[in-house]
This record gives structure tokens, C-alpha cells and sequence, in this order.
């Protein structure tokens, strides 16, 4: 399932950065866009001499040496544990999606103005640095040129090791951009003044909105590897591409491999059983029970605890009218406790692919395509959603002389930053 490469070159990606801006969106996913231009190069930043000439000899060693500036963070997952080969090309069963949406989202580091502030003095007639400034600066900077915030699934121990499911490291589906290079002008637009989050990005060439999603549990058995994977050495991460690498690559304070640490966030996962009275102790693991978020740069400590307390059962279309009814908007007016459930949880169940009950916690596919499979189980007809008795494992994980007659629910946990 892991996967480093070595022969991925910067060639391609210097096509993949040059088109991303122009071509590209990132909410269809499309990879011609970036197959497109695999001839050009990539925009490395101004050399010493180029920027000497721009700015001086002074400034321009200044400019040169600025320390990276960015820092990115998501504010809500959602783990779809869904697995089936049916299900591969159907976007609503994603397995992964993250996203920035209240607290989350991309600002320059204080660090930034302040070794600006510093170091620079404001054009005449103006008192203090400009806007326009501060984005000269971050863009020409080396440390900061054509930044891309990224979403991958990376070893702890090596964040240049990337996690794939099919063996081969692909765009968009392994590594994903989640906005335009951070230093075009349209995307620092929106957060480049001191204090400023942004998460919203209305003038970007492509995505308006910080997000990413990640389908790749085709079966119960690779659901589990993933699961298993994420307990033990796996982590999701929010890092950025460096310019003149390996698509794998990560920005680091620190050239040492292996790549111990990385500017970026990284997403520790611990999954558990659904809470029920009598569950089944061979039934899987396979809602998310927690998430700690730490900073890359010092991975051993954690700076956030996650909320994943909104956990989902998934429910067919044609049991929906008992176990899962459609829960209109009346039914919740006036309780603002449930309307913010809701309002969190179409974050990621959009409403043209789920019906959300966050009163008895439920979702309902809308297309009527099952989470479930229909064929029966040591030829007995299939009873699902009985968390209470043994359910149908691919690798027969159960108790001796146990006859698993259902199918293992699964679920939906949506987890916040709070």
C-alpha cells in the first residue's frame, strides 16, 4: 500500500504547477488540465541576481532569505466507512474529505510581517509596508515561490512516503492541491493582510474553497488495511510541493532525510466500534473516535483534540421510512443546537446526495445506490444494522463457531475542530 517514488520528475510537475492556474478545477477534478503542459517549467522564483537588481544588493539578500511564511489548517473530516467495488466511481461514498470552513483556513504566519516590518522600509509617500509589498516579497522569496498547499496520506516517520492504494502515486488522487500556487496575486488577495484567515477565496482562478476528498476503501478488507495503517504509522497531512522536486516532496526547515519534519499539519487518526449495548467484539473498527492535530514541524506534540462526537449510521433507501425518515427543515426550526448540526454536517453530505437525520443520526444514499451488498450470507437472507450479533467479515474475522447473519453497518462520523 506504500508507495515512494523516485522517478517522479520535477519536468512534470513543473507542467502540473504552470497549468494549475489556467486550466484546472479543482471541484471536477480533471486531470487533462495538468497532462496537458508536462513541457513547461516551473516558476522557481527570482534568482540572487534578479533580485538584486529588482530591489538592491541589501533588500535583495534580504528578500532571499525570508522564512516560509505560510500556515494552513483544515476545521473539519468526515470518514465515510463505506467499501464496496460498486461504489467506486459514486461521489457521494468519498472515504476521506476535509475542508476549512470557520476556524480553518490559510494565513501568512505573524512571523512574516514581522521580519518584513523589519527589514524593509515603506515606499514614499506611505508610513508602512503595503499590501502590494508584503505580496512582492512573499512571492519573489524562495522559501514561499509557488507554494501548494496539499492533502496526501504520508508514513509519520518519513512524510515523503506517500500512501497510495493502487501502487502508483497519482495527482489528485494521492496528493491533492487544495487552492491555486498560494503566491498568485488573485489568491493572496485574500489573506494577505496581518490577522487574516481566509477560506474563502472569491477572486482565485481556480478553487474558491479550501477542500479535498479521498476515495479509496473498493473493499472491506482494504478499508481495514487503511484503518490499521492510520492507527499505527500512517497520518493525514496538509503540507506544500517544493519547487524543483519530487512530487512526494514536502517544504521542511530541514533538508535531512528522512523527512522527519515539514512545515504543514499533520492528522492523527484512532478508530473504534460504534458505541452499542451488546456489540459484537468481532464487528470492525470503523468509526472515527478521535483526531489529535499536531504541527509537522514538531510532530511528538499535540495542539488540538478534535470533537467526532456526530456519528452517522448509514441506512438504505428502501429502510429509510423506519430507520432513517427524511428530516425536513421544520422539524428542527427553532432548535439551534440541531440547525448547527445540520448546517456542519452539509459541509460534506451534500444535499443532492444525502438525506441527513441529525436528530436519530442517520444519512440516506439519494440515489438509491446501496453501502451494502445484496447477496445473502452462507446462503441465509442478510440482516444489517444489528450491531448485536457477529456481522459478515471478508477476512472471517469472528468468533469460533460464530455464523455472522448481517451485514457490518457502517457509518459516517463527521469530526470538527472546535
Amino acid at each position: 500500500m506504500k508507495v515512494r517514488f523516485k522517478k517522479t520528475t520535477w519536468r512534470a510537475a513543473g507542467g502540473i504547477l504552470a497549468s494549475f492556474v489556467l486550466i484546472v478545477s479543482f471541484q471536477n477534478c480533471g486531470k487533462a488540465g495538468f497532462d496537458s503542459d508536462l513541457g513547461s517549467e516551473a516558476d522557481l522564483g527570482m534568482s540572487d541576481a534578479e533580485l538584486a537588481a529588482k530591489y538592491g544588493a541589501t533588500d535583495g539578500a534580504k528578500v532571499s532569505a525570508m522564512p516560509f511564511a505560510f500556515d494552513a489548517g483544515f476545521d473539519t473530516i468526515t470518514y465515510n466507512s463505506c467499501a464496496e467495488t460498486h461504489l467506486r466511481n459514486v461521489p457521494a461514498y468519498f472515504t476521506l474529505k476535509a475542508g476549512a470552513y470557520s476556524s480553518g483556513g490559510i494565513k501568512i504566519k505573524n512571523e512574516f510581517f514581522d521580519y518584513a516590518d523589519s527589514n524593509f522600509k515603506p515606499v514614499y509617500p506611505e508610513t508602512s509596508l503595503t499590501e502590494n509589498q508584503y505580496k512582492d516579497y512573499l512571492a519573489d522569496s524562495p522559501a514561499n515561490n509557488g507554494a501548494v498547499a496539499t492533502m496526501a496520506i504520508r508514513e509519520r516517520s518519513n512524510l515523503a512516503s506517500v500512501f497510495t492504494a493502487t501502487g502508483k502515486l497519482t495527482l489528485w488522487t494521492d496528493v491533492i492541491p487544495l487552492v491555486a500556487p498560494l503566491t498568485d496575486s488573485l489568491v493572496m488577495d485574500a489573506f494577505a493582510q496581518k490577522g487574516v484567515t481566509a477560506n474563502y477565496f472569491p477572486f482565485s482562478p481556480e478553487s474558491r474553497i479550501m477542500e479535498a476528498s479521498m476515495s479509496m476503501n473498493t473493499s472491506e478488507t482494504l478499508a481495514e488495511a487503511y484503518r490499521l495503517q492510520f492507527m499505527t504509522s500512517a497520518v493525514l497531512s496538509l503540507t506544500y510541493m517544493v519547487n524543483n522536486g519530487e512530487i512526494y516532496d514536502v517544504r521542511s526547515p530541514s533538508s535531512a532525510m528522512p523527512a522527519k519534519t515539514a512545515y504543514g499539519r499533520g492528522y492523527s487518526f484512532v478508530f473504534s466500534q460504534a458505541p452499542a449495548a451488546g456489540a459484537a467484539s468481532s464487528n470492525p473498527a470503523n468509526v472515527l473516535a478521535s483526531v489529535s492535530e499536531y504541527d509537522l514541524q514538531s510532530p511528538t506534540q499535540v495542539t488540538k483534540t478534535w470533537n467526532c462526537s456526530r456519528k452517522y449510521r448509514v441506512v438504505r433507501k428502501e429502510d429509510a421510512a423506519l430507520r432513517c425518515p427524511a428530516q425536513n427543515y421544520s422539524d428542527i426550526a427553532g432548535n439551534a443546537t440541531y440547525i448547527r448540526e445540520m448546517e456542519i454536517a452539509r459541509r460534506h453530505l451534500r444535499s443532492d446526495q444525502w438525506d441527513v437525520n441529525v436528530v436519530a443520526g442517520c444519512v440516506v444514499p439519494r440515489s438509491g445506490i446501496s453501502c451494502y451488498k445484496e447477496e445473502s450470507v452462507n446462503g441465509d437472507p442478510v440482516t444489517e444494522y444489528d450491531l448485536t450479533k457477529p456481522c459478515f467479515r471478508e477476512n472471517g474475522n469472528y468468533p469460533a463457531g460464530a455464523t455472522p447473519n448481517s451485514r457490518c453497518m457502517q457509518f459516517v462520523t463527521v469530526c470538527t475542530r472546535d
